[in-house]
């Protein structure tokens, strides 16, 4: 199979060893001044339209395309998964409440005594996972009720 990567490579070592040439043909720098203007899908689209009409099927980045951040194009094309298991997670809790937070921590952990008191004293920490949205809301609001700092991730 051709591969265009080591050629392109080529290329771009010879455009960075020479200083950038002036484009001295009208029709040329006219081209050049509207593609430069394109944002990244119309450049997509031109790059789609023009391998459609030499009949070429080649690709020239490694990673992904687009800005930095990740652009709102990939967010809108990228298909949301939803979360179907869930973490509780206590961040904190209310002095006061130290030890009905320990005991409830327990029953829902199915801890021991002693483990159940360094958990909640070692907050933030991990009292449950792949919990269900259901279970994971009822238990946090039980904790919160407690004077426990939770959150569900």
């Amino acid at each position: 199979m051709f591969s265009i990567r080591p050629l392109a490579r080529q290329i771009i070592r010879r455009s960075l060893s020479t200083k950038r040439r002036e484009i001295d043909m009208p029709k040329i720098k006219a081209l050049y001044d509207r593609i430069m203007w394109l944002d990244v899908i119309e450049l997509q689209m031109l790059n789609a339209e023009v391998q459609q009409q030499l009949g070429m099927n080649m690709v020239f980045h490694d990673g992904p395309v687009g800005p930095a951040g990740g652009g709102a194009a990939a967010a809108e094309e990228e298909v949301k998964e939803e979360k179907t298991t869930f973490d509780l997670k206590l961040v904190g809790f209310d002095a006061k409440a130290k030890i009905k937070v320990i005991k409830e921590v327990r029953t829902i952990a199915g801890l021991g005594l002693k483990e159940a008191k360094e958990m909640v004293e070692s907050a933030p920490s991990m009292v449950k996972t792949d919990l269900k949205k259901e279970e994971a809301d009822e238990l946090k609001a039980k904790l919160e009720e407690l004077g426990a700092t939770v959150e569900v991730s």
